[in-house]
C-alpha cells in the first residue's frame, strides 16, 4: 500500500488495522496475545470456500491442525500494469462510475462492477475512519473519495494493494480479484489511517513510521478476520532470527506493498504498537515527526529496539494451530518472493499462476501451510518447496 502523505506527497506502501487500545506503560500492560482469536478464527484447511474470492472459511477447533483441503481458486483479472493513479488528476475521469454516501463517495471504472458493492465499501470506510479517529481522540467528517481498481496499479505502485493520497483525501484499494472479501475491512483500514494521520499528525519522518501507524491500525481486522496479526508475525520473525532491525526499517525498507515486503511492513506495525502501549500516544506521534527519540523520549535507538524485542518475547513462541514461527516464515518468504516475480514481469504470467499465487499468499496468511505450499507450488512464481 502506498500513502501520499500531505505537503509533500510522501509515497508509501499499503497493506495493511487495530482497535483503540488503552493506552498504557508495557509494565502494567503485555502485549495483547492474538493466538485465541486466530485459533478460533482461523480459517486454517477449511472444507469449504467463498465462491467470490476463494477466502477458506469454515470452523476448525481451536489449537487443532485441519486436514489439507483443497480450496477454491480465487477469480483474478489477467495481471498487468495500467491503472492510471500518476498522475492523480486523471483519476477521476477514469474512475467516472460513482455513488456518495455521507462523506464517503465510492468510484470505479464503468462497468467494472455491480453498483450494490458501493454501499457495503462506503461502510466500511466510515467504520476505517470512526476507528482510527478515536485512537487518535479526534473528529475527522472530511469527505473521503474511495476508488476500486480492477487493474494493477501502474509501476509508480508495484505490488500495492491499496494506496493513500493524504492531501487529496483519496484511497485506492485493489479489486481485481486478488484481495478476499473479508480482507478489505483491514486494507481500508490500512488506507484511512494513512490519510487521517496526513491530515492529523503530520508528515511522517520516514515510511517506517507511516507505515508502522497504518500497519498497525489494521490488525485488529485483520485478526478478527482470521488472519495472523502483524504484532503475532513479527514476534515470530524475532524467533526466528530474521526480525529487521531498527536501522534497516528507518533507512533502508522499501515497503514495496506487503504481498512481499510483509516481514517489514509487521515490524514496523508492532514497533508502533510497543511505542504507543509503553510510551503513550502523545510521545508517539512526536517521534513520528521527529526522529530523535532522546529528545522525546529519553532514550536512544538502541534502547527503544532492546525494548521492542522485550516486548515481542512473550509472543515469539506461540503455536498457532500447529503452527510456529520459523515454519510459517520459511513459507511466507517463499510466497513474497513469488509475489516478486509476478510484480518483475506482470504481463508475463497467466491468470491461473495469479490466481494459483494468490491462494498461497491467502492460506498462508491463514495458517494454511499445506495449501500454502501447494497453491505456491502450482503458481510457477514461487520457489518450489517439498509438500
Amino acid at each position: 500500500m502506498r500513502g501520499l502523505v500531505t505537503l509533500v506527497s510522501i509515497v508509501g506502501v499499503v497493506v495493511i488495522m487495530i482497535g483503540v487500545f488503552a493506552i498504557l506503560p508495557r509494565e502494567q500492560r503485555p502485549p495483547a496475545n492474538p493466538v485465541a482469536e486466530i485459533a478460533t478464527k482461523s480459517a486454517v484447511a477449511r472444507e469449504t470456500t467463498s465462491p467470490s474470492t476463494g477466502a477458506v472459511q469454515g470452523t476448525t477447533p481451536a489449537g487443532a491442525v485441519a486436514p489439507v483441503s483443497l480450496p477454491q481458486l480465487p477469480a483474478v483479472n489477467k495481471p498487468q500494469l495500467v491503472s492510471p493513479i500518476s498522475p492523480l488528476g486523471l483519476v477521476e475521469q477514469y474512475y467516472s462510475e460513482t455513488q456518495t454516501f455521507g462523506a464517503v463517495t465510492v468510484a470505479w471504472r464503468p462497468g467494472a462492477f455491480d453498483p450494490a458493492i458501493a454501499s457495503s465499501v462506503a461502510e466500511m470506510a466510515q467504520r476505517g475512519i470512526g476507528n482510527v479517529s478515536a485512537f487518535l481522540n479526534i473528529h475527522d467528517d472530511s469527505p473521503l473519495t474511495v476508488f476500486l481498481a480492477d487493474e494493477m496499479f501502474d509501476e509508480n505502485c508495484r505490488g500495492c494493494q491499496g494506496f493513500a493520497a493524504s492531501d487529496l483525501h483519496q484511497i485506492f484499494i485493489l479489486q481485481d480479484g486478488s484481495v478476499a472479501a473479508d480482507e478489505m475491512q483491514g486494507l481500508i483500514t490500512h488506507e484511512v489511517a494513512h490519510v487521517i494521520a496526513g491530515n492529523h499528525i503530520g508528515l511522517p519522518n520516514s515510511l517506517f513510521f507511516a507505515e508502522g501507524f497504518a500497519t498497525y491500525q489494521m490488525d485488529a481486522d485483520v485478526q478478527a478476520a482470521g488472519y495472523v496479526p502483524a504484532i503475532q508475525a513479527a514476534a515470530w520473525a524475532y524467533q526466528a532470527g530474521i526480525l529487521p532491525t531498527l536501522a534497516f526499517l528507518r533507512d533502508e525498507a522499501t515497503y514495496e506493498g506487503r504481498v512481499r515486503r510483509r516481514l517489514e511492513y509487521d515490524a514496523a506495525g508492532s514497533f508502533s504498537q510497543f511505542l504507543i502501549e509503553k510510551y503513550g500516544l502523545e510521545a508517539y506521534t512526536e517521534l513520528y515527526r521527529t526522529r530523535v527519540p532522546e529528545q522525546v523520549l529519553g532514550v536512544d535507538w538502541q534502547q527503544l529496539e532492546e525494548q521492542w524485542h522485550a516486548y515481542l518475547e512473550p509472543l515469539a513462541g506461540n503455536i498457532v494451530n500447529g503452527v510456529d514461527g520459523a515454519s510459517w516464515w520459511n513459507v511466507a518468504q517463499n510466497v513474497a518472493a513469488g509475489f516478486g516475480a509476478l510484480y518483475d514481469a506482470p504481463d508475463k504470467v497467466s491468470v491461473e499462476s495469479y490466481a494459483a499465487l494468490t491462494a498461497a499468499r491467502l492460506a498462508l496468511y491463514r495458517l494454511d501451510l499445506p495449501n500454502a505450499i501447494r497453491f505456491a507450488n502450482e503458481s510457477n512464481l514461487a520457489p518450489k518447496t517439498a509438500t
